[in-house]
């Protein structure tokens, strides 16, 4: 029983504390050109073969060169 009770502490715990949420952002450039600039960047990456592990920092390399910054989203309050 009380490793039940722990377990759903923990889980509530870690619940609370999720990681904070980021985007792309550019300024002038809507959400749809990004959806759109971020789709491009992963699409090319995925012909370059490029290996899973590195994936995300070559998306991230690409959305850099677009013009784009990765920022966090403040918590609404």
């Amino acid at each position: 029983m009380k490793t039940v009770l722990a377990t759903a502490l923990l889980l509530s715990l870690a619940a609370c504390s999720s990681t904070p949420k980021a985007e792309w952002v550019k300024p002038n450039a809507s959400k749809d050109e990004t959806y759109t600039q971020l789709s491009d960047c992963q699409y090319q990456v995925g012909l370059a073969k490029v290996p899973e592990g590195e994936r995300e920092q070559m998306v991230a390399h690409c959305m850099r060169g677009k013009g784009y910054r990765y920022v966090a989203i403040p918590a609404a309050k």
